[in-house]
């Protein structure tokens, strides 16, 4: 009797799909940089691409792919909705300022204010604190 509860368990263990397997595991997402005042530079180029970013431990927003005369630089800009509340509108092939903090000289601008032509909305302040936090 003890040998065949021990075979059902076993057995019962084995055909779970949930003890059989391990859980799966989420991507983890290199931590964005922080806003340093001191590593503030202007970039100009040309909007390449662009999405929104959801990912956790990631700046979630517009994420712009901006290719200057150098390289491609992707910039952290500010979420979609702000965006949209400000009616600033990108797209591929826009030529852009921004000025923001690329901390250490990393492939990552995190974005205070960008240009588009004569528009030029403040998305962080001058420390790098958001705007759109206290809509």
């Amino acid at each position: 009797m003890r040998l065949l509860l021990t075979a059902l368990l076993a057995g019962a263990f084995a055909a779970s799909p949930v003890l059989a397997q391990a859980p799966p595991t989420k991507p983890v997402a290199p931590r964005a940089p922080e806003y340093d005042p001191a590593a503030e530079v202007t970039i100009q180029g040309t909007i390449e691409d662009f999405h929104e970013s959801k990912m956790r431990g990631d700046h979630p927003g517009l994420h712009l792919v901006v290719k200057t005369e150098t390289e491609s630089v992707e910039v952290h800009a500010c979420p979609v909705r702000f965006m949209r509340e400000l009616e600033f509108e990108l797209q591929k092939g826009d030529a852009v300022k921004v000025v923001g903090s690329r901390p250490g000289g990393a492939g990552v601008l995190v974005a205070r204010e960008l240009t588009k032509g004569q528009v030029s909305p403040i998305l962080r302040d001058k420390k790098g604190a958001p705007v759109w936090t206290g809509r």
